[in-house]
């Protein structure tokens, strides 16, 4: 009984031995398998990382996992996936139990299905070339010797003749490992197809908001530039009512009649003298009685106008005049004192001009300036951005028509902004009949 238990331990050792030898070389063939239609894949894509995987490929000794290779560069985990597919032959616990022969003609199946699968794939098709696919079998000939040809049985390649069919099993894992891999590859399709749906979808929303974005701003800009429109074709309306409605100049007289009435004023001082008032003669002789009426002289009897000499005017004046006073002065009227003045304008025009015809003693909803006007120099006044709250959105919106010809900003303006805040009055001049800015006022947009 002592004599019987050793043996049987030593027969179970012997068998346990043989069949893990078997299962290490029939999945190192496969490796081998994985490896070699690796590194034909991998032989032809021209990329940094594609190479750097080709070379380790090729420095790893053969059975090593190809996989673990891919995995470890990066990079290219869809042909690792395609190489899992490849290998998965071996993971099969009815593989791992086959002899050398049976082994050899389940890895020809193997790789004739992989091919078969992806024949038209460029990354597949161009490198597994028949010569390709000859090499990479001679070599698992080698590590698995097929069996021999057998009539009625298979033929030294290990594929199955007309009279002996491959078993179910084997055809089994075989379908079921390619079905496993068309469903990767659908769900594969499916997680892309859905990517790019909702790509899409996104980019269409994007669109889609710009677009009404984009009708909204103009909708309101519009709106906008109508309302512009409208006020300005009603001020100009205003201004051609007002300037017909103007009365007219006062015709002036001819300048001839005033330089007459001089000289015939001057020569009445200098008959008179200088030390007698002209108007204080006139104001006596009109104070006088009036004279009695000479006799009727045959000229004003017949009708005919008498014209008297100058010279009896002159010696009626001469008679008449009382004993020279002395000469008070005329007091010249007194002149009003000089007061500051405060007014509005609109905005000027681009050269930085205000129309004088727009000037208003008061703030009106189109005033944006207040103008200062010092006593003292009344050709130099200091203005300052003054308008009305609910009027500063739009001369914001304006701002390079209305703000900027006047005012220079310490900040650049963004859409923020809802009020200005005067830093330092500007200076404007008054010339040929204009108010020009000189100095432009410094101003904040908050």
């Amino acid at each position: 009984m002592r004599t019987i238990f050793p043996f049987l331990t030593l027969v179970s050792l012997v068998t346990s031995s043989v069949v893990t030898f078997a299962q290490n070389a029939n999945q190192a063939a496969v490796d081998t398998l994985t490896k070699d239609v690796a590194i034909a894949v991998f032989s032809n894509i021209n990329q940094p990382k594609a190479q750097e995987i080709h070379t380790q490929l090729l420095l790893c000794g053969d059975g090593c996992d190809p996989q673990q290779v891919i995995r470890g560069v990066g990079s290219w985990d869809q042909v690792g996936a395609k190489m899992q597919e490849l290998s998965e032959l071996k993971n099969t616990q009815k593989f791992q139990l086959m002899s050398p022969g049976e082994a050899n003609a389940s890895i020809r199946k193997q790789l004739t299905r992989f091919y078969t699968a992806h024949k038209a794939e460029k990354p597949y098709s161009v490198p597994l070339s028949p010569a390709v696919q000859a090499q990479i079998l001679a070599k698992i000939d080698g590590l698995l010797p097929p069996d021999e040809v057998q009539e009625g049985g298979t033929t030294a390649a290990g594929s199955p003749t007309a009279t002996q069919p491959v078993s179910d099993e084997e055809s089994d894992v075989s379908a079921t490992a390619l079905q496993i891999s068309q469903l990767e590859s659908q769900v594969k399709n499916e997680q892309e197809k859905q990517f790019w749906m909702i790509l899409a979808g996104l980019i269409a929303g994007l669109l889609g908001g710009a677009a009404a974005v984009y009708f909204l701003l103009y909708k309101e800009t519009k709106a906008e530039a109508d309302r512009l429109r409208t006020e300005n074709l009603q001020l100009s309306r205003s201004l051609d009512t007002a300037r017909r409605n103007k009365p007219a100049n006062v015709p002036r007289q001819p300048q001839d009649a005033d330089q007459q009435k001089a000289k015939a004023y001057d020569v009445l001082r200098g008959e008179l003298g200088a030390n007698v008032d002209p108007l204080e003669a006139i104001r006596q002789l009109k104070q006088q009685p009036p004279a009695q009426s000479p006799e009727a002289n045959p000229g004003i009897r017949s009708g005919q106008p008498v014209i008297e000499p100058e010279s009896t005017l002159e010696s009626a004046l001469v008679q008449h005049q009382s004993p020279p006073t002395p000469v008070l002065p005329v007091p010249e009227p007194a002149l009003a004192p000089a007061r500051s003045e405060v007014f509005y304008f609109p905005p000027p025009d681009p050269n930085g001009q205000f129309d004088i015809a727009q000037k208003s003693d008061t703030l009106s909803p189109e005033s944006a300036y207040r103008f200062s006007v010092s006593a003292d120099n009344p050709s130099i006044a200091s203005f300052r951005f003054e308008a009305d709250p609910g009027r500063v959105a739009r001369f914001l919106t304006y701002r390079n028509y209305m703000i900027e010809p006047a005012c220079e900003s310490e900040n650049s303006y963004t859409s923020v902004h809802t009020r200005i805040a005067m830093r330092r009055d500007g200076q404007a001049v008054f010339e040929n009949g204009i108010w020009r800015v000189k100095t432009k006022a410094l101003i904040r947009y908050e």
